[in-house]
């Protein structure tokens, strides 16, 4: 493995021995964000709350820039607006005038274990004592029922409300999920947070996933952060699904069958109970495809909404892949 101590670099103004936050809040990139909670939460704190940038990795050494390709705007005989792709450390002062530190960014796509190991050092440097990760992916659920909240940690002691998947699950890492295991093995409290955003509503801006999630963020890591707009922004969002949805009985019946499944895991895991959850006919991948098509489709034609975070001028949604934790 090359030197993870040539990764991290801290900002020119910033002594670290003066640093004195003990939480770590990491929202980098997986290879989903379901709802773009990650986006929405990084904008609401550094938005919300008083911040300044602790310091950087280098992300040359660490991006694939060929498979991502950030974007930039051609303006006629010029090119504007290149969007440099960064992983920053920033310090946030909360509501109570407590700090924190937040970590943004992209997924890094190569070297895993250099960057995993450059972020330790980074964290015993600043006698950081909690870690807590937050990201979301699509799952099949309606968006009629409470956003669930999945935790998972390297050590579970460390998680303080569990909220285990209900079984063994194997799946495509993210870096994220690496970076857990070698900070939980070097010693230090790190628990992973994963909202459950509906399939169908994966690739619109969604705000009650990260309402949820900073709920979530509040109780394992003790901090105070503020909802603010992101409350009115989710009603906001929920009234135009349900317009939308009124609108298309195909995608309402899916949703219903939805519904069927998620009450009858919950009555299936109640206190007592003796028997099975009941029997609901759960729509297929292909049927939630074409009708996630259907509908995201009738979102971005309503010429009487305003974009979310991730759409372009023409409402235009980035592209991302199927669901995976």
């Amino acid at each position: 493995m090359l030197d993870p101590t040539t990764l991290f670099t801290y900002d020119k103004h910033i002594d670290s021995r003066t640093l004195t936050s003990q939480t770590l809040l990491v929202t980098l990139d997986a290879f989903t964000d379901a709802g773009h909670a990650q986006e929405i939460i990084d904008e609401h704190l550094l938005g919300a709350l008083g911040s300044r940038v602790i310091g950087r990795l280098d992300l040359d050494q660490v991006f694939d820039y060929g498979a991502h390709r950030p974007e930039i705007t051609l303006e006629r005989d010029r090119f504007l607006d290149y969007e440099k792709p960064e992983i920053v450390l920033h310090e946030i002062t909360g509501p109570g005038g407590d700090p924190f530190y937040l970590l943004t960014g992209p997924e890094p796509t190569l070297e895993w274990e250099r960057v995993a190991a450059a972020l330790r050092i980074v964290v015993e440097q600043l006698g950081i004592r909690r870690i807590v990760l937050a990201q979301s992916f699509p799952a099949p659920v309606p968006h009629t029922r409470p956003l669930q909240i999945t935790t998972y940690a390297d050590d579970p002691s460390h998680i303080r409300e569990p909220r285990p998947l209900p079984s063994t699950f194997r799946m495509r890492s993210s870096f994220t999920h690496l970076l857990t295991m070698r900070l939980g093995e070097a010693g230090h409290e790190t628990v992973g947070l994963v909202a459950h955003v509906p399939q169908y509503l994966h690739e619109m801006g969604y705000p009650e996933a990260a309402i949820a999630l900073l709920g979530a963020i509040e109780t394992e890591s003790g901090l105070t952060l503020p909802v603010g707009a992101l409350a009115p922004a989710a009603r906001e969002t929920r009234q135009l699904v349900d317009e939308q949805v009124a609108q298309a009985p195909q995608l309402g019946e899916l949703i219903a069958n939805l519904e069927r499944g998620y009450d009858g895991s919950l009555l299936a895991g109640a206190p007592g109970s003796q028997e099975g959850a009941p029997d609901a006919e759960m729509p297929s991948d292909e049927q939630i495809s074409e009708e996630i098509e259907r509908f995201l489709a009738e979102l971005s034609g309503d010429e009487g909404t305003s974009a979310e975070p991730g759409d372009d001028e023409d409402g235009a949604s980035e592209e991302r892949p199927g669901p995976a934790l």
